[in-house]
């Protein structure tokens, strides 16, 4: 009886170790698994993470290129407007020079006419009277130059005139040698047909020769 319950128990023992393994091998299997879909999660969290800060960047760069679609259509219009503002507004600019020789002096104040016109857009300077007339309101530059040569027997200078208002006076007074010169210009604001020129102070001489040592100048800034 003994060794029938021994031998039971030899064959139970032999017919569970199969078993047991399998169980074993299970056990690792399942702890195979376990790292293979840990190690998954965590490239699928890398890769949404990834993909996450892709959209980000492209949100970014989307924004990027709208706000610069914005400015490049803001520059356009800007462009367009300046060239609209350019086809209609007035184009007004003048330089004239007097003719060589010496030009006084005389008994009284005397309008200086510079003949030698070097540019004249717009024709609002008249060459005949030597006066520039304002075709447009607006601020206007406004530019003269005024020589004489061995004339230190007589002063130098001219008057800047707007209409008979009397605004500006240049030259020269002390003898200091062969050639002296002198400048100006002022910024004027000027309505339509406000009459600009420059006179010869009585008893006063200036001298020209092909240099263009005498001019008379001016151009429109704006007009308003």
């Amino acid at each position: 009886m003994k060794m029938e319950r021994n031998m039971l128990h030899t064959l139970v023992v032999f017919l569970l170790m199969p078993l047991s393994c399998r169980l074993q091998e299970h056990e690792r299997s399942s702890q195979d698994v376990c790292g293979e879909l840990k190690q998954l999660r965590e490239l699928v969290y890398q890769q949404a993470a990834a993909l996450s800060e892709i959209k980000v960047k492209m949100v970014y760069m989307e924004k990027e290129k709208a706000d610069e679609g914005e400015q490049l259509k803001a520059v356009k219009s800007e462009l367009e407007s300046i060239k609209k503002l350019n086809a209609v507004r007035p184009k007004v600019a003048f330089s004239a020079g007097l003719p060589a020789g010496q030009r006084g002096p005389f008994n009284a104040e005397t309008t200086l006419i510079y003949s030698k016109v070097i540019s004249n857009i717009g024709g609002a300077y008249n060459p005949f009277t030597g006066v520039f007339t304002a075709p447009v309101k607006g601020a206007y530059y406004i530019r003269f130059t005024a020589a004489a040569y061995s004339s230190n027997s007589h002063n130098m200078g001219v008057h800047l005139y707007k209409n008979s208002q009397h605004l500006m006076h240049l030259g020269e007074y002390d003898k200091d040698g062969t050639a002296r010169h002198v400048s100006g210009a002022l910024v004027l604001e000027l309505e339509v047909g406000d009459a600009v020129y420059l006179r010869l102070v009585t008893n006063y001489a200036l001298y020209d020769d092909t240099m263009l040592r005498n001019t008379f100048s001016g151009f429109l800034i704006f007009p308003s």
